[in-house]
């Protein structure tokens, strides 16, 4: 398995066999990027634009899309893939024998746009555990008390999300992490920093 992190909160998960999924693709990520992604399956966690783009989809044309009910809405009528899931809270899926489990992730007070449903994504591929976080502002979605994975994708953007202090305490909260991928700090590099040095 690989990971590939792209801007804000982006990433492609490539798991031995080739197969491409990617999360979270939003308006932040340069479209002359996108050419040479060629995702299989595309997860999107919540309606803001940083992470769901329409534009973005349509230069990803990925085959399979798994979106909640709010962000279909949004596609209306544009055919942008082939096809389209609907999943919600709670939902653990297969794709292509990467297991994907959907769970509810608190934005916090600082949003003017709240999100009906906003997710996390725990994803276990090629016997290895990715948590990813999303928009997390307070503590939520699965107990990871007794979690271990081998990735855990952490915001640390400050105001929306976790800030670096508060990204220190949760990633502490695990049972184990192999490695830490801070997120969403495209507008304030800085907490990126702050975060590394608090880890270390």
């Amino acid at each position: 398995m690989k990971i590939t992190q792209f801007e804000q909160s982006g990433f492609v998960v490539e798991t031995e066999s080739g197969f491409r999924l990617v999360g979270d693709i939003g308006h932040y990520m340069p479209l002359e990027n996108l050419g040479a992604v060629a995702p299989d399956a595309m997860l999107v966690s919540h309606i803001h634009a940083d992470h769901f783009s329409l534009e973005r989809i349509k230069a990803l044309a990925p085959k399979k899309i798994y979106l909640n009910k709010e962000c279909i809405e949004l596609l209306g009528e544009e055919k942008l893939v082939s096809e389209i899931v609907e999943v919600k809270v709670g939902d653990v899926i297969d794709i292509e024998g990467i297991k994907v489990q959907f769970f509810d992730v608190d934005h916090g007070p600082n949003v003017k746009v709240r999100p009906k449903e906003n997710f996390g994504f725990l994803i276990e591929c090629d016997g290895e555990k990715i948590y990813f976080a999303g928009d997390m502002f307070y503590p939520s979605g699965i107990d990871v008390s007794n979690l271990e994975v081998d990735v855990a994708m952490i915001p640390v953007g400050d105001f929306y999300t976790f800030g670096p202090a508060e990204a220190t305490s949760f990633v502490k909260q695990f049972k184990k992490i192999g490695t830490v991928l801070p997120m969403h700090y495209h507008k304030t590099p800085e907490t990126r920093e702050e975060f590394l040095k608090l880890l270390s």
